[in-house]
């Protein structure tokens, strides 16, 4: 967008772009997580027409965490748990890196040129970033208040630069706490039993990686918390998606169950 463009946007408009970027699923439940998917959208604001992309673009893992919506809202319901859902395209706005990282604002898709990305001024990041960050924030805010630990949802691609990942799940964490040591311990059992390989810090690691999301809402606050990461292929087969939301369903109840028995529930 030009500056003659964004000048044409009203604080109403603003103001209802600004609601439709984040939803609150079950903000009161008394579960000790809070979940949290920050790339589960691939909308992007009418007056920015697409960043420029054919909407096909839209629907790739460079727009998206593909199957992370359906994901989150199927592990919320289950686990009875909060949880804060971003609708706005991480293209368009990445909330989960800092605003001085270079995909913040990403300019491509694996050098493939997002055109409204390319030159994005002052006026431009402050519109976006009260329109697609500042609501997730204040949700995030919000509901982790009182929460014993936040779990951010992801997910990736079976390969990435031509190297095939040899992980289904994985848990990334940045600083060592009994709820992510339980949760490597569980899942790993569990997902041994479905057949399904766990990462520890894997396929990325997070102590090696940028995450505003939780280092801001998580170790800042000493909460525990932990990112998890789901090849996208195994969410997008019915059959592997019911494997792997039944297999995090009941890991992350048995460890509720351990660490937060009062609060916990049973799945």
């Amino acid at each position: 967008m030009n500056a003659e463009s964004l000048a044409g946007l009203d604080d109403a408009t603003v103001e209802m772009l600004a609601a439709a970027s984040v939803e609150r699923l079950l903000p009161d439940a008394a579960s000790p997580y809070l979940l949290i998917a920050e790339h589960a959208g691939n909308l992007v604001p009418a007056p920015w027409h697409d960043l420029g992309l054919a909407v096909p673009y839209l629907g790739t893992h460079f727009a998206v965490d593909l199957g992370i919506d359906a994901l989150t809202r199927r592990l919320s319901r289950t686990l009875w748990a909060p949880a804060v859902v971003a609708h706005y395209s991480r293209l368009f706005l990445d909330y989960n890196r800092p605003a001085g990282e270079w995909d913040f604002m990403r300019p491509d898709l694996g050098g493939f040129p997002v055109p409204a990305n390319l030159a994005v001024d002052a006026a431009d990041a402050r519109l976006r970033k009260r329109i697609a960050w500042a609501p997730v924030e204040q949700a995030i805010t919000e509901i982790a208040a009182g929460r014993q630990a936040l779990v951010s949802i992801h997910s990736f691609t079976p390969v990435m630069g031509g190297v095939w990942r040899d992980v289904d799940i994985g848990v990334l964490w940045r600083e060592p706490s009994p709820f992510v040591t339980s949760v490597l311990k569980t899942l790993g059992a569990r997902g041994a039993e479905a057949g399904l390989r766990i990462g520890d810090n894997a396929p990325y690691d997070w102590r090696q990686a940028v995450g505003y999301t939780l280092n801001r809402h998580g170790l800042e606050q000493n909460r525990p918390c932990l990112y998890l990461e789901v090849r996208n292929d195994l969410l997008s087969d019915p059959e592997t998606f019911e494997l792997i939301s039944q297999t995090l369903e009941t890991s992350f109840a048995t460890v509720a169950m351990s660490l937060w028995p009062k609060s916990a529930v049973a799945v």
